[in-house]
């Protein structure tokens, strides 16, 4: 049912699990804004009988808006708080019967998903929220064996009752969430029996990057062998790759113009704070590396007139992307956060971020679906072990 604002300001709704609240319409431009950000970015596109039709009018009435709003702000679950609520769990009345490592693991990936996705907190859980990770999310996300997968429902329907118990959430709607548990179970347990794209696989297969029935689809080495060069560099940089800590470069002056030597030394200086603050000495040496060939490549990109927070943003978020820094197994390291650090907003960098890497000789639009440099010189030593593991896992049959 539509709820008009006249129905809300007379008090015709009411409705025990709905709150009412206004918002700004400087925030609601911010919000919508992100939104379409969001969608557009999305694989799968999302699609409706009315979207993405109507997305020229919602821009132009968006764009009608007052500037200056402030958009939404997920919420904060450090590491540390992610375990204290497994913790916290597998203590109570609901988990202790499931604490094994299995369960452990899988209740990571169930956080993992309540904190990256949807509103970000994972003690929210819906009848839309358990469509969406039994449907769709653990199937193809999670690389697993079968009986491993096969314990996510339980797990689920407890994790669900220990969530709506500690929000003090009615009890019909705990029960409305857990029969959404029993309506998708069958066809999740059919699902993770059954061949399917999987990981970087099922991304590639949605947006039509090769056939999901084909025979080779359901077999990921060539595809991982063909992404570990990526990272590397080629065959033989796949090969070559040690662990070794990046060495604490100085910055290299040569070949740089001297009528753009300050404007880089202030790019310098702010992605070394950086590093200092957020990050480590073998991330300093990458950025510092990737700035000095940006400046030396085209040295024209540092003559515009154009922020210096803003190129030093977008040379640690390349860095940071290249080295999984952003990502679940990776660093763990939220953009935003990134960003806050130099007083940006998330949206900005990228735009400035394609052309520091032209400038230093990469080619963003080589890019198929992820950044991925491919030189070893500025992969810091946590990401070179990763794929180091990955390597002997995947070349073992040379």
């Amino acid at each position: 049912m539509n709820a008009s604002s006249s129905d809300i300001a007379s008090g015709k709704i009411d409705d025990p699990d709905t709150v009412w609240r206004d918002l700004d319409l400087a925030d609601a431009r911010v919000r919508i804004t992100e939104a379409i950000e969001r969608s557009a970015m999305t694989v799968p596109p999302y699609e409706t009988g009315t979207w993405p039709v109507c997305r020229p009018i919602v821009e132009w009435l968006t764009r009608r808006m007052p500037a200056g709003g402030v958009g939404y702000e997920r919420p904060e679950w450090t590491e540390r708080d992610q375990h204290e609520l497994a913790d916290r769990f597998f203590a109570s009345r609901f988990g202790a019967p499931l604490d094994d490592a299995d369960q452990r693991g899988l209740l990571e990936s169930l956080i993992w998903f309540g904190t990256d996705y949807g509103p970000g907190d994972p003690l929210r859980w819906s009848p839309v929220a358990v469509e969406i990770i039994l449907h769709d999310w653990i199937p193809r996300k999670l690389v697993a064996d079968p009986p491993y997968l096969a314990k996510a429902p339980d797990l689920l329907r407890a994790f669900v009752r220990f969530c709506h118990a500690e929000r003090g959430i009615r009890a019909d709607l705990t029960d409305e969430t857990i029969a959404a548990v029993d309506l998708y179970e069958p066809e999740y347990q059919r699902t993770i029996r059954s061949p399917r794209p999987q990981g970087p696989m099922a991304l590639l297969a949605a947006i039509g990057a090769f056939d999901p029935d084909a025979e080779f689809a359901f077999d990921d080495g060539a595809l991982m062998r063909e992404l570990l060069r990526e990272m590397a560099g080629g065959e033989d940089s796949v090969q070559a790759l040690d662990d070794d800590p990046l060495p604490e470069d100085e910055f290299d002056w040569a070949g740089i113009p001297d009528d753009v030597r300050d404007k880089v030394g202030e790019v310098l200086q702010l992605t070394d704070a950086c590093c200092d603050q957020l990050l480590d000495v073998e991330y300093r040496t990458a950025c510092r590396r990737l700035l000095a060939r940006a400046a030396g490549g085209d040295p024209g990109v540092f003559r515009r007139r154009a922020s210096t927070a803003t190129a030093a943003a977008a040379i640690c978020w390349i860095v940071g992307k290249d080295n999984d820094l952003f990502s679940p197994a990776g660093g763990r390291m939220l953009v935003k956060d990134l960003m806050a650090h130099f007083g940006l907003a998330q949206s900005g960098v990228s735009q400035r971020a394609e052309t520091l890497m032209r400038a230093a000789g990469f080619d963003p639009s080589a890019r198929r679906w992820d950044l991925r440099l491919g030189d070893p010189d500025l992969l810091v030593s946590r990401r070179r072990r990763r794929i180091i593991e990955l390597r002997d896992r995947y070349f073992a049959d040379g």
